[in-house]
């Protein structure tokens, strides 16, 4: 069910209707606000909404990069769970002695 969230971003007050849990809502606001508030921190003297989208952007590159970075991680867990097959077939191919 659709529910109207209050969140505030860069001194505004903004209604959002969301199916999302409002405290999920508000926490994604406030994550957009952090990026906001670091780069204004780093000089960046833009209109606000310049602003908004190059928060926006940073944080879309930071999902992707640890979106590449999850998948990278997962390929080498299986090549290494790969050679551990490896050696245990040729492990159980070995005579016994």
């Amino acid at each position: 069910m659709s529910t109207p969230v209050e969140i505030h971003l860069m001194g505004r007050t903004f209604s959002i209707i969301s199916n999302e849990d409002p405290a999920h809502v508000q926490a994604a606001a406030e994550l957009v606000q952090s990026k906001v508030d670091e780069l204004r921190q780093m000089g960046a003297s833009v209109a606000s909404d310049r602003l908004l989208a190059l928060a926006s952007l940073n944080l879309a590159g930071e999902l992707l990069a640890g979106r590449e970075t999850k998948i990278d991680g997962l390929g080498n867990l299986i090549s290494s769970l790969d050679h551990v097959v490896l050696q245990a077939e040729g492990l159980a191919k070995a005579p016994l002695r």
